[in-house]
């Protein structure tokens, strides 16, 4: 049975081994660049960032150097190593007052005392304390590394790593010396005297810390970017943190567990868990990186590196232009350019063309003026120049007129495009080119003008007249009244319909007041406005006084009756048939109380005649008003005349 397995087994391992190659050899497209067994060399700079006691936001700088080993394409080995400076602002923390006062008072950016201060506690509230002092100190370092790549046959490859190695600093506080040739700080390495102030006076002890404790193991850990250039040159861009080790690893700052450790030692206990904290560091660095061997055809294209470096495509990448087709397949099948995405500049990738059948060489496979990218973007055919035939090429409908060339009306107005571009010049975008109301195909069924909102010129546009007022766009004066249309809809108000709007026998075109019946009353009949007989037919001049019976006003008050109106009528008559007369309102008036009460009524009455002459239309100019008191006699109302023009 096993026997018969592994015969069944074999045939089958040798027919997916096949497949597989096949899918493998037609997917020439894919990148197919590796770095694998690729020795690297680089070099960079960048920022330094310390952490610890004193953390700020303050950068150093460094530089270092490197090679690396692509053991497989996901991991690499590195070794690397550089120099460079840490920096911090140095500053008193409340959390650490007492330790920190005594370690920097005798510093000269701070107080710079040269003895130890009998009252301490106030010395350590003194604000000098709290000076920020600016501090540059050196450091060196060698690592091995493990990197894990993320893309490594890209062209931008993410990494992670983690090591080991070694570093060295050199605090600028330890070396410093005052003028008695005592050390600045109480720190100390390989059984160099230090010096610690106490209550009782300034102890001195050997420092137990080996001389080497500046010198510390460190494990780094980090990540970066590749972002390849070429097949021999890349672009790095590492960020890294690096833990320490060992007693020194709280010293980068001149102050903490090994100042804790000499305190203790001469019995000035400080328990300030602050001080007891590792320091460490970071770097981000940016650099550049050389690949050194490499293959002949490593992008697998089926052309040779040396060939492809001379015609200018990238030996490391398969499609150079990224446009679905290989560098192979554009020169030698198709004769498309391997630099350029788009050999015809029509907006279509090459492999698009060559999917969908059209030219790659030619932007405009069907010749109407709309490139086969264009085509593809209005969803017209780019093998037909008149996609929706009517008659105008897909380019002329897009660039020229601005209409749909998936629509033979754009305007969906029962008119082509054609017809409207080039029969009746109407706009092919807009149903209603003249926006009279009427559609373009309407106007033409009626016989009005497409182009004119107003066929008949009387002042109505088509579509009202034939939409609205039932009137006809042909003909300015429908009813042949003698009125156009227009001005009996919007000046007069009268019905284009009827030459005859209020029945008074006179056409509105003759009709002074078209809207309102003639009065006949042997005045003025044929001016077809209703009017009164005037207070008198007889020639006016100055100083002639005319009664005005019937006029009545409410007892003891100046308000007219209702039927006073009336009796003002041929008053008004009279003077809107002479506008050139001004008269004087003279109201006699009787009644009880004094003159002056009855004088003051009947002037008031006056001025009620005159206000209501006024709003029927008489100019307050041509109106002077007199109140009168009479002891007899009835109340009476007269004009007299002022001027006459």
């Amino acid at each position: 049975m096993r026997n018969t397995r592994t015969y069944t087994f074999l045939p089958a391992l040798a027919l997916w081994t096949l497949l597989l190659s096949n899918i493998v050899s037609a997917q020439k497209i894919t990148y197919a660049w590796s770095p694998h067994g690729m020795l690297i060399i680089g070099a960079g700079g960048g920022l330094t960032k310390y952490f610890g006691e004193f953390t700020d936001q303050n950068f150093g700088g460094t530089t270092h150097f490197y090679m690396k080993y692509m053991i497989i394409e996901e991991v690499a080995v590195q070794i690397d190593g550089g120099f460079g400076n840490y920096v911090y602002n140095r500053r008193l923390r409340d959390e650490f007052r007492d330790a920190y006062t005594r370690q920097f008072y005798r510093d000269p950016r701070l107080l710079g005392l040269s003895d130890y201060p009998e009252n301490f506690s106030a010395i350590a509230g003194d604000p000098a304390f709290r000076n920020h002092v600016f501090e540059t100190d050196k450091l060196t370092f060698a690592e091995a590394r493990v990197l894990f790549n993320f893309f490594p046959r890209s062209m931008l490859n993410t990494y992670v790593s983690v090591g080991c190695g070694l570093m060295r600093y050199v605090n600028s506080n330890a070396e410093r010396r005052l003028d008695d040739g005592r050390p600045l700080l109480n720190v100390s390495f390989g059984d160099h005297p230090f010096y610690v102030d106490t209550d009782q006076g300034v102890v001195s002890g050997r420092s137990t810390i080996p001389a080497d404790a500046n010198t510390l193991p460190i494990i780094p850990v980090g990540f970066g970017f590749d972002i390849m250039l070429s097949e021999y040159v890349a672009l790095n861009l590492d960020v890294s943190y690096r833990f320490l080790l060992g007693r020194g690893n709280d010293m980068m700052d001149g102050f903490g567990a090994v100042v804790q450790e000499h305190f203790n030692s001469v019995g000035r206990v400080d328990r300030t868990k602050s001080t007891s904290n590792p320091d460490s560091w970071g770097s981000a660095t940016f650099g550049i990186q050389v690949y050194l061997f490499g293959h002949s055809d490593r992008d697998g294209d089926g052309l040779t590196d040396a060939y492809e470096q001379k015609i200018g495509t990238d030996p490391l990448n398969p499609d150079t232009d990224g446009d679905g087709l290989t560098d192979y397949e554009e020169i030698m099948i198709y004769g498309t350019d391997p630099l350029k995405t788009d050999t015809d500049g029509d907006g279509l990738t090459d492999a698009e063309e060559i999917a969908k059948g059209t030219d790659p060489l030619n932007p405009d496979t069907d010749g109407d003026g709309l490139s086969d990218g264009e085509e593809m973007m209005h969803g017209t055919d780019p093998f037909d120049p008149d996609t929706d035939k009517d008659g105008i090429s897909d380019g002329d409908e897009v660039h020229v007129y601005r209409t749909s060339p998936l629509r033979a009306d754009t305007d969906a107005n029962g008119l082509s495009d054609y017809e409207e571009i080039f029969i009746y010049k109407t706009d092919p975008r807009h149903p209603d080119t003249d926006r009279d109301g009427l559609d373009d195909k309407r106007e033409i069924e009626l016989g009005t003008d497409p182009l004119n909102p107003d066929t008949d010129g009387d002042g109505l546009s088509d579509g009202d007249e034939v939409l609205v007022y039932g009137t006809d766009p042909l003909n300015p004066d429908t009813d042949g009244d003698g009125l156009s249309d227009g001005d009996e809809v919007l000046v007069y108000g009268t019905d284009p319909l009827n030459p005859d709007t209020d029945g008074d026998g006179i056409i509105d075109g003759e009709d002074d007041c078209p809207n309102e019946k003639e009065t006949f009353n042997n005045y003025r009949d044929d001016d077809g406005c209703p009017d009164v007989i005037p207070l008198t037919m007889a020639p006016l001049h100055v100083s002639m006084t005319l009664p005005v019976p019937g006029v009545h006003f409410v007892p003891d008050s100046p308000v007219l009756t209702q039927a006073s109106f009336d009796a003002l009528a041929p008053l008004l008559q009279l003077l809107k048939d002479n506008p050139g007369v001004a008269v004087e309102i003279l109201v006699t008036t009787r009644g009880r109380g004094s003159s002056d009460m009855i004088r003051r009524l009947a002037e008031l009455r006056a001025e009620s005649i005159s206000v209501y002459l006024s709003r029927k239309g008489i100019g307050s100019e041509r109106l002077t008003t007199k109140g009168v008191a009479a002891h007899g006699g009835p109340d009476r109302v007269d004009i007299s005349v002022l001027r006459v023009e």
